[in-house]
């Protein structure tokens, strides 16, 4: 089975089994993912994301909604930026 095989099988297999009991359903530490539509986890997965683009995904999604104080959204925004320059560097190697 190739991975990307894999990944849809468990992606499908998650979604057929996702009730109030998934652990998809539940956030721990905070909520400012529930309010989503999609949450970035399920998107990285079902788009095959690497771990950068997950990291990227979870940040951006996350700024201000997990952070009123505009100095921890610009915080999560520099993370994501980091993710961002090391996905480049990884890239030009």
């Amino acid at each position: 089975m190739t991975s990307n095989t894999l990944k849809k099988t468990l992606l499908k297999s998650h979604r057929a089994t996702q009730t109030n009991d998934s652990a998809f359903s539940e956030q721990v530490s905070g909520n400012h993912y529930k309010n989503l539509k999609i949450q970035p986890l399920t998107y990285c997965m079902a788009n095959d994301f690497n771990a950068c683009q997950t990291h990227i995904t979870k940040y951006i999604s996350r700024y201000n909604l997990k952070h009123k104080d505009k100095k921890k959204q610009i915080e999560d925004l520099e993370k994501a930026k980091h993710v961002i320059d090391m996905l480049i560097e990884e890239i030009k190697k």
